[in-house]
């Protein structure tokens, strides 16, 4: 079993954000808020809606009403997808530059990509056919569910140094998968640990903190007569709250990557 120190992976993030977070946290808002955030802007209400309420009929029917959303859900995705890679090589290579760790981003872009849409087709073609081949009830439906979802939690555990193993090599979709993989070898569940502390402490002071400024915004835009401007404004909160939280993540993982014994050669 791999030697995963917790402490060691928590300090190692906050020292470096502590010395780069001028540049961490522009670098955030600009790739994995401001898509986002563009993308929930633009689309209608309903949407939303439907996505909370799992009703994913009526979602599909207002992607088809609307055939710009699909694209732009898809753009607003993938630079997301680059900026999760810009962060991990501002984190992991020694005195890379802003614009060095964005353009090493998108170059590397292509690898996250393919990674993703192979791990989806391992992963979604079989429990598509078994709902097809096995009729299950309601209840083994929702077994089935639970179990998929722990599987994906595993599953993102074993690769949480695919990012920096992309950033830092020069290897494919498959060769990344299989090196990440190797990586996490034994240390399964400090990893486990290490994201699962980070998680719910992180989303705790996300919650709390949205929920105080986007209240405060809400009922100022009341007071001046603004009503319809408050909830706009706690979305734009939630949305640069949850970038700085997936910045700290992608930074946590980069120290796991480290401790894993992984290297920057190739870069």
């Amino acid at each position: 079993m791999k030697s995963v120190s917790i402490e060691d992976a928590f300090q190692s993030a906050q020292s470096f954000v502590a010395r780069e977070w001028r540049l961490l946290i522009p670098l955030a808002f600009a790739l994995l808020a401001v898509p986002q955030l563009a993308f929930n802007l633009l689309a209608p209400a309903e949407l939303a809606q439907a996505m909370v309420t799992s009703d994913f009929q009526r979602g599909m029917a207002i992607f088809e009403k609307m055939p710009w959303l699909s694209p732009a859900a898809i753009a607003a995705e993938l630079i997301t997808l680059a900026g999760a890679l810009a962060i991990t090589g501002l984190a992991l290579v020694p005195r890379i530059s802003v614009g060095e760790a964005i353009s090493l981003g998108f170059k590397r872009l292509f690898v996250l990509v393919g990674a993703l849409l192979l791990l989806s087709l391992v992963i979604l073609v079989p429990v598509g056919l078994l709902g097809r081949v096995v009729p299950l009830s309601a209840v083994q439906m929702l077994l089935l569910a639970l179990i998929f979802l722990l599987l994906l939690l595993a599953l993102w555990i074993r690769l949480i140094a695919l990012p920096s193993v992309i950033v830092a090599s020069r290897a494919g979709p498959i060769a990344s998968i299989r090196l990440a993989w190797e990586l996490s070898a034994g240390a399964f569940w400090p990893l486990l640990g290490c994201v699962l502390i980070y998680s719910i402490g992180g989303w705790v002071v996300v919650m709390a903190s949205t929920y105080v400024l986007g209240s405060m915004l809400v009922l100022l835009c009341k007071a001046l007569g603004a009503a319809t401007l408050g909830p706009v404004l706690a979305v734009v909160i939630a949305t640069l709250m949850g970038s700085l939280f997936w910045a700290g993540l992608h930074i946590l993982a980069v120290a796991l990557y480290r401790q894993l014994g992984g290297s920057i050669r190739g870069v």
